[in-house]
């Protein structure tokens, strides 16, 4: 089977994941007995009452899980995943740091950073690094919640779990590391130079669309629309550009028709022409 060049990247990119990842588990966390939740929670809280290394409880529940997962739903176990699951309970019994801080809140904070820069590069490369999402699927099934609302839940028992087994200012500091987490995969899966979608209501729907096309280099999708008080037809433009060109459309948009209607909404990942390329085998 030829392997592509894409292929070694994103081998590279969870290698080098799960190796921060691992920094952050044994840099900041374990030494503060703090967590972002998940499997590692566990094992944090399992090395302080019972002396048991974290990178075997790793081991112990991730593969396990991931067999069950095999046998609930079928399927083949990516190899992405297995290479995740592996590379983290090997990165975190290789990789032993001098805690980086004994300040609670810079644990939390960087050890948060480094946990979801590193998992957010693993996920970037479509692997994971298995965990409680397999748990979260089985509860998602019996019960009559998401996958999402399953995976809070147990993340709040892992941290309540630290309030109980350490104290509840660290479940506390788990909550605020849970969230630095969440949003540094955010950052890293969806960069940082989010653009902006501007929905353009005009009677001058021409003119509009020709000026963004021929001065700004955008597409222009046009889409029929009817007010809902009046009844009348109108006309809607859709166009998506980069957070530096905001203003010259407004102002174009506003020097063809002063009475236009416009929204501008947040985006945070553009594929195709004129932003990222998509995501195909080289």
């Amino acid at each position: 089977m030829k392997i592509t060049r894409r292929q070694v990247i994103e081998y590279l990119q969870i290698t080098v994941g799960t190796a921060i990842t691992a920094s952050g588990i044994n840099g900041f966390y374990a030494p503060n007995h703090i967590a972002d939740g998940g499997v590692s929670g566990i094992g944090i809280i399992l090395q302080y009452l019972l002396h048991v290394p974290i990178w075997l409880t790793l081991a112990v529940i991730n593969l396990p899980l991931l067999w069950l997962s095999h046998r609930l739903w079928g399927g083949r176990v990516g190899v992405r995943t297995l290479v995740g699951t592996v590379l983290l309970s090997v990165w975190v019994g290789v990789l032993h740091w001098h805690p980086f801080s004994h300040n609670v809140l810079l644990a939390a904070i960087y050890g948060g950073m480094l946990s979801g820069v590193g998992l957010g590069l693993v996920f970037r490369a479509r692997g994971t690094t298995g965990g409680t999402d397999v748990v979260a699927r089985f509860f998602s099934h019996i019960f009559p919640i998401s996958m999402g609302q399953a995976m809070m839940v147990i993340d709040f028992f892992v941290i309540a779990g630290f309030g109980v087994t350490f104290d509840p200012t660290k479940a506390m500091y788990s909550l605020i590391a849970l969230f630095i987490s969440s949003r540094a995969i955010d950052v890293v899966q969806e960069g940082t130079d989010f653009a902006r979608a501007f929905t353009i209501i005009t009677a001058h729907p021409n003119d509009v669309a020709s000026r963004i096309m021929l001065e700004i280099g955008r597409g222009v999708t046009r889409m029929g629309g009817r007010g809902a008080y009046t009844g009348e037809a109108r006309s809607m433009l859709y166009v998506v550009v980069l957070r530096s060109e905001v203003t010259r459309v407004k102002s174009l948009v506003y020097e063809v028709d002063p009475d236009a209607f416009v929204v501008v909404a947040n985006v945070h990942e553009v594929i195709g022409e004129g932003f990222r390329s998509p995501p195909v085998e080289e």
